[in-house]
């Protein structure tokens, strides 16, 4: 018998005669997980920390609309002890590559556009948009929305042009621009580059 790490032979046996993977790999061995179960070709529904979203290599899944995320946030987690704890509340998310309707839901826009409300970035052609609620219907150019902007994403209606790590630079862009969002000299959170799809 194994010790039950999913890098272990025995665990990589199983792994392969599964159809979905289902589970709650550790926080911290995310990446490893991931491409463990995408290695072997599997569908799966997986609960992960949604600063997974920030992950270079699930960031290019997420733009490439290989994963995305499910309905719900987990919100009680059972621990050894028979116990369960919600300290993770709002921070965990489930992934998938599983078909769901929820990836073709259109995110209602009710904000309209103005240069006070959404100013530029100093360092590029992007306005701020502070609240995934606040992106405004009727500007066509580049956004900059918070990271929890993924859990409203809809392909058909809106393309992630990258975020502002210099690995997610959009394609063309200088590489001399610095990528972290500032606005009149203060610097913001990341943030996913986005536009609307017309």
């Amino acid at each position: 018998m194994g010790n039950g790490d999913f890098r272990s032979p025995e665990c990589i046996e199983i792994l392969k005669e599964c159809d979905i993977v289902c589970t709650n790999p550790p926080f911290s061995l995310f990446r490893e997980f991931v491409n463990a179960i995408i290695t072997h070709n599997k569908q799966y529904l997986i609960i992960g920390n949604k600063n997974a979203f920030t992950y270079k290599e699930i960031f290019k899944m997420i733009k490439e609309n290989k994963i995305w995320v499910g309905y719900t946030q987990p919100k009680d987690f059972r621990l050894e002890d028979g116990s369960t704890t919600k300290k993770v509340n709002g921070l965990a998310r489930w992934f998938t590559n599983l078909t769901i309707n929820k990836s073709n839901e259109e995110l209602v826009l009710t904000k309209t556009y103005n240069p006070i409300d959404y100013p530029k970035y100093d360092n590029y052609d992007a306005i701020e948009v502070s609240k995934v609620v606040n992106i405004p219907k009727d500007y066509d150019g580049v956004m900059g929305v918070p990271i929890t902007f993924i859990d409203k994403y809809n392909p058909t209606q809106f393309e992630i042009l990258g975020c502002s790590k210099n690995y997610g630079r959009p394609k063309g862009w200088d590489t001399n621009i610095n990528m972290i969002p500032v606005v009149n000299g203060k610097e913001k959170y990341m943030r996913i580059l986005i536009r609307r799809k017309k």
